[in-house]
């Protein structure tokens, strides 16, 4: 059992050393790509919620103007507060395949702000994050010194 148990410790060392890291910036770049990406969500009406994970707030600053709005889980436990309403939270994650491809996920979860009966009382209920799909919403690659969208769901070809 012992030895099981150290294969897979192994085994997940490796797979994350394997994912390749990229520099913030590129990171930061390829988000507000994959935002601009999503036309849904511009086009549809009111306020889209980001909960980027403290990752970065990047996408906000060039995208000023936009209904996609980045905010920290705890900004949008407020929102949610004093709007009174349930929240639909969209996350939005990427993986490395290699030094060329980043695959970029979408997900959401609901938030609905908890009136707190005592100190100790949690702030707010959150659904599940239907995050974790096996093929990509978008797929970025490096091509001619720029980076290019060769595969996304939400544009039609």
């Amino acid at each position: 059992m012992k030895i099981i148990l150290n294969i897979i410790a192994f085994l997940f060392a490796v797979n994350s050393l394997a994912q390749e890291t990229l520099p913030q910036n590129i990171i930061d770049t390829l988000y507000t790509k994959a935002l601009q990406q999503r036309f849904d969500l511009q086009l549809s009406s009111g306020y889209k919620y980001f909960d980027m994970q403290n990752q970065t707030d990047a996408p906000q600053k060039v995208l000023p103007e936009s209904p996609i709005k980045i905010r920290s889980q705890k900004e949008l436990t407020e929102i949610s507060r004093k709007e009174k309403k349930e929240l639909t939270v969209y996350t939005i994650e990427y993986y490395v395949v290699n030094k060329d491809t980043v695959d970029i996920n979408f997900g959401e979860y609901r938030l609905k702000a908890l009136k707190r009966k005592q100190k100790h009382s949690p702030l707010a209920e959150i659904s599940e994050c239907n995050l974790g799909k096996k093929e990509p919403d978008i797929r970025f690659t490096w091509i001619d010194n720029r980076w290019k969208v060769i595969k996304s769901k939400f544009i039609k070809e």
